[in-house]
């Protein structure tokens, strides 16, 4: 099979030419990547480590599994680097003040949503003990005290 020559008002493309621009065009698309904010994935991850920790904070009865909560922020570390992200930019988008924000808010219509009231530290407490009693992610890196 050969490919035809393309003819333009500058001349002929040979197929040669024409495939190597074809393979530049695919291998460029194909490393181009996402933003790492627009990664729903990524976020609900470290969303689920910031419900965690302030569950943590709040109630007194209520701690970390350190070891559990290590491992699950390597493991999200690692998926955004199998999608392609480096620690640099992993940091950037952790650091980032209008993330950190987009993360703040979240969580608060979390807590709200499950009958959280954010000025009774002992309101935490009945949620921290739900999660950890359905066994859910959040409940995964809480346990009581």
């Amino acid at each position: 099979m050969t490919l035809p020559t393309i003819h333009t008002s500058r001349g002929a493309l040979r197929p040669a030419i024409l495939g190597a621009a074809l393979v530049a065009t695919l291998a460029s698309a194909a490393m181009a990547k996402p933003d790492l904010r627009d990664s729903d994935e990524v976020f609900s991850r470290i969303m689920t480590t910031a419900i965690a920790n302030e569950i943590r904070d709040k109630c007194e009865t209520i701690k970390a599994r350190k070891i559990a909560a290590t491992f699950y922020v390597l493991g999200v570390v690692k998926y955004a680097k199998d999608l392609g992200f480096t620690s640099e930019e992993i940091d950037d988008y952790r650091f980032d003040p209008i993330q950190q924000e987009r993360l703040r808010v979240a969580v608060h219509a979390f807590l709200d949503e499950n009958g959280v009231d954010r000025e009774d530290p002992a309101s935490y407490c009945p949620l921290g003990k739900r999660e950890i009693n359905a066994k859910s992610q959040i409940g995964k890196l809480l346990k009581s005290k």
